[in-house]
């Protein structure tokens, strides 16, 4: 039997599984709200950038019934995504955790090692501590999306109070548009993070859990791509022939 390391604080997996509840339910009423008006330029105007104007989201998606309920939700969900992000980067800071996450100088080749590892174009998995340098690049994006959906949606809730936040964004039909697309944006990171969790490092969940992970079940040791060895690798055995020759 293999032994356990405690890699997960519980600071770190409580905000994660908070973020896993609470952003979804952001999003779905972030999307009800958009088709209350479903489009971005003024009424009689063009935009350059939606070619989906006035085509609004599958009710399936969204949240909150009507538009005040949804900007309601949308309002109460944001604090709660707001404190805990600020509880889990204050923890990071403290705890030194951020240098794990922080992209360093050598990353941008060691993302391409793993690019050429996924598409088979390497044959062993590039070394790595706790994370790769995908996996880096993309928690790194993530609080800094997250910043720019937070200042882009305060901007458009408060045009007239804050309109010097509001032009920075280059009015409020931008501002508007750079909170829709950063939302689209940060959606695809987790996506793309759930994606690689199950088809690369399903034994990752048990940390995210009870913070325990078996070091032996990590992608490097396994030599994992999407899909492939996802179950544990077994070390080679010698035998007494071999080694007498």
């Amino acid at each position: 039997m293999t032994a356990l390391t405690k890699r997960t604080h519980w600071v770190v997996r409580v905000t994660h599984w908070v973020n896993v509840i609470a952003l979804p339910l952001m999003v779905a009423t972030g999307l009800r709200i958009f088709n209350a008006y479903p489009a971005f330029a003024r009424k009689g105007e063009t935009f350059c950038c939606y070619p989906f104007a006035n085509k609004p989201i599958p009710a399936a998606l969204t949240f909150g019934g009507w538009l005040a309920g949804a900007r309601h939700w949308h309002f109460a969900i944001m604090w709660i995504l707001v404190v805990n992000a600020l509880v889990y980067l204050g923890f990071l800071y403290l705890h030194g955790e951020w240098r794990e996450l922080a992209p360093r100088r050598g990353d941008v080749h060691r993302v391409r090692e793993m690019i050429e590892f996924y598409a088979f174009a390497r044959k062993e998995h590039p070394h790595q501590g706790k994370h790769n340098a995908l996996q880096k690049t993309a928690y790194f994006a993530m609080p800094i999306v997250a910043a720019i959906i937070v200042l882009s949606g305060i901007a458009i809730w408060k045009p007239v109070q804050l309109r010097w936040l509001t032009a920075i964004f280059g009015g409020y039909v931008w501002a508007r548009y750079v909170h829709f697309m950063a939302m689209i944006i940060l959606v695809l990171l987790v996506l793309g993070h759930v994606f690689m969790v199950f088809a690369v490092d399903p034994y990752s969940l048990r940390s995210m859990i009870t913070g325990w992970y078996d070091e032996d079940q990590s992608p490097e040791a396994r030599n994992a791509r999407p899909f492939y060895h996802l179950l544990p690798r077994r070390a080679s055995v010698v035998s007494p022939n071999q080694t007498e020759g």
